[in-house]
């Protein structure tokens, strides 16, 4: 089933359905963005739920370099794509078994991921007034 929702990112591709970015290239690989980044992979998803589950999953095997083992390469390191489905479906069987719930942690990731977001919007604009100091009493 994963492997008919992930793809090699095709450069000028416009996706219309909800999908998010996996990035396959450098010690980064495995890593998910919402947003596109150059030597990807996109994950096609069948409507937002799905796209979160599968993003925060992702988000999970990066964050613990569950694919660290699959990088090839000795310049720049890569990971394929058939070793991103067979990590994620291990992971997913991991997961799925027992009665443990994906979807409660979902709920925290994604409450987390907005307080990372607002305070890094807090710290650009503390940037901002830090230049705008700068310049007011620098440039006088």
């Amino acid at each position: 089933m994963l492997k008919s929702k992930i793809k090699t990112h095709k450069s000028g591709k416009i996706y219309n359905q909800p999908h998010f970015f996996i990035l396959n290239k450098g010690l980064n690989s495995g890593k998910p963005s919402r947003h596109y980044i150059c030597n990807s992979f996109v994950f096609l998803a069948d409507d937002k739920n799905e796209r979160d589950y599968y993003y925060f999953m992702l988000q999970g095997i990066w964050e613990l370099r569950l694919l660290r083992p699959y990088l090839k390469g000795s310049v720049i390191e890569f990971v394929r794509l058939g070793d991103v489905i067979d990590v994620l479906d291990e992971v997913l069987n991991s997961v799925n078994s027992g009665n443990r719930s994906f979807y409660d942690v979902q709920k925290a990731l994604a409450q987390i991921e907005l307080h990372q977001n607002n305070l890094q919007q807090q710290l650009s604009h503390l940037m901002q007034l830090r230049k705008a100091l700068f310049h007011k009493y620098l440039k006088s």
